[in-house]
């Protein structure tokens, strides 16, 4: 296996990743604490564990890359595509709930 920019670009890529995602869930934490006991903690949840699967995926992109195994690699991305998509999806939708809730209660208090 050489060890050529791909393999470099795709290392560097994959460790941006994972530590994006850390940072995500970091802020799914202190989102969380903004809505405690509203039915949208169910949602954020389900987007927490969406993105530790991709932490995974990233994980282990790195393992199989170090492996050489090119044509997994080629699999797990077509599958990132598809689930990427999804979950961009997923958060547009909450984030459009989230705002909504937030301005349906300000027009409540007031």
């Amino acid at each position: 296996m050489s060890l050529d920019w791909n393999f470099y670009l795709n290392l560097l890529c994959s460790i941006g990743g994972i530590i994006l995602f850390l940072y995500s869930l970091f802020i799914i934490k202190k989102i969380r604490e903004l809505f405690p006991g509203t039915k949208l903690i169910k949602k954020w949840l389900i987007i927490q564990a969406l993105i530790i699967l991709f932490l995974f995926g990233y994980i282990f992109n790195i393992l199989f890359l170090g492996l050489g195994f090119v044509e997994l690699l080629t699999v797990m991305t077509a599958i990132v595509y598809i689930f990427g998509a999804l979950f961009v999806l997923m958060v547009v939708n909450l984030s459009y709930n989230t705002y909504k809730l937030i301005l349906l209660e300000s027009k409540s208090e007031n």
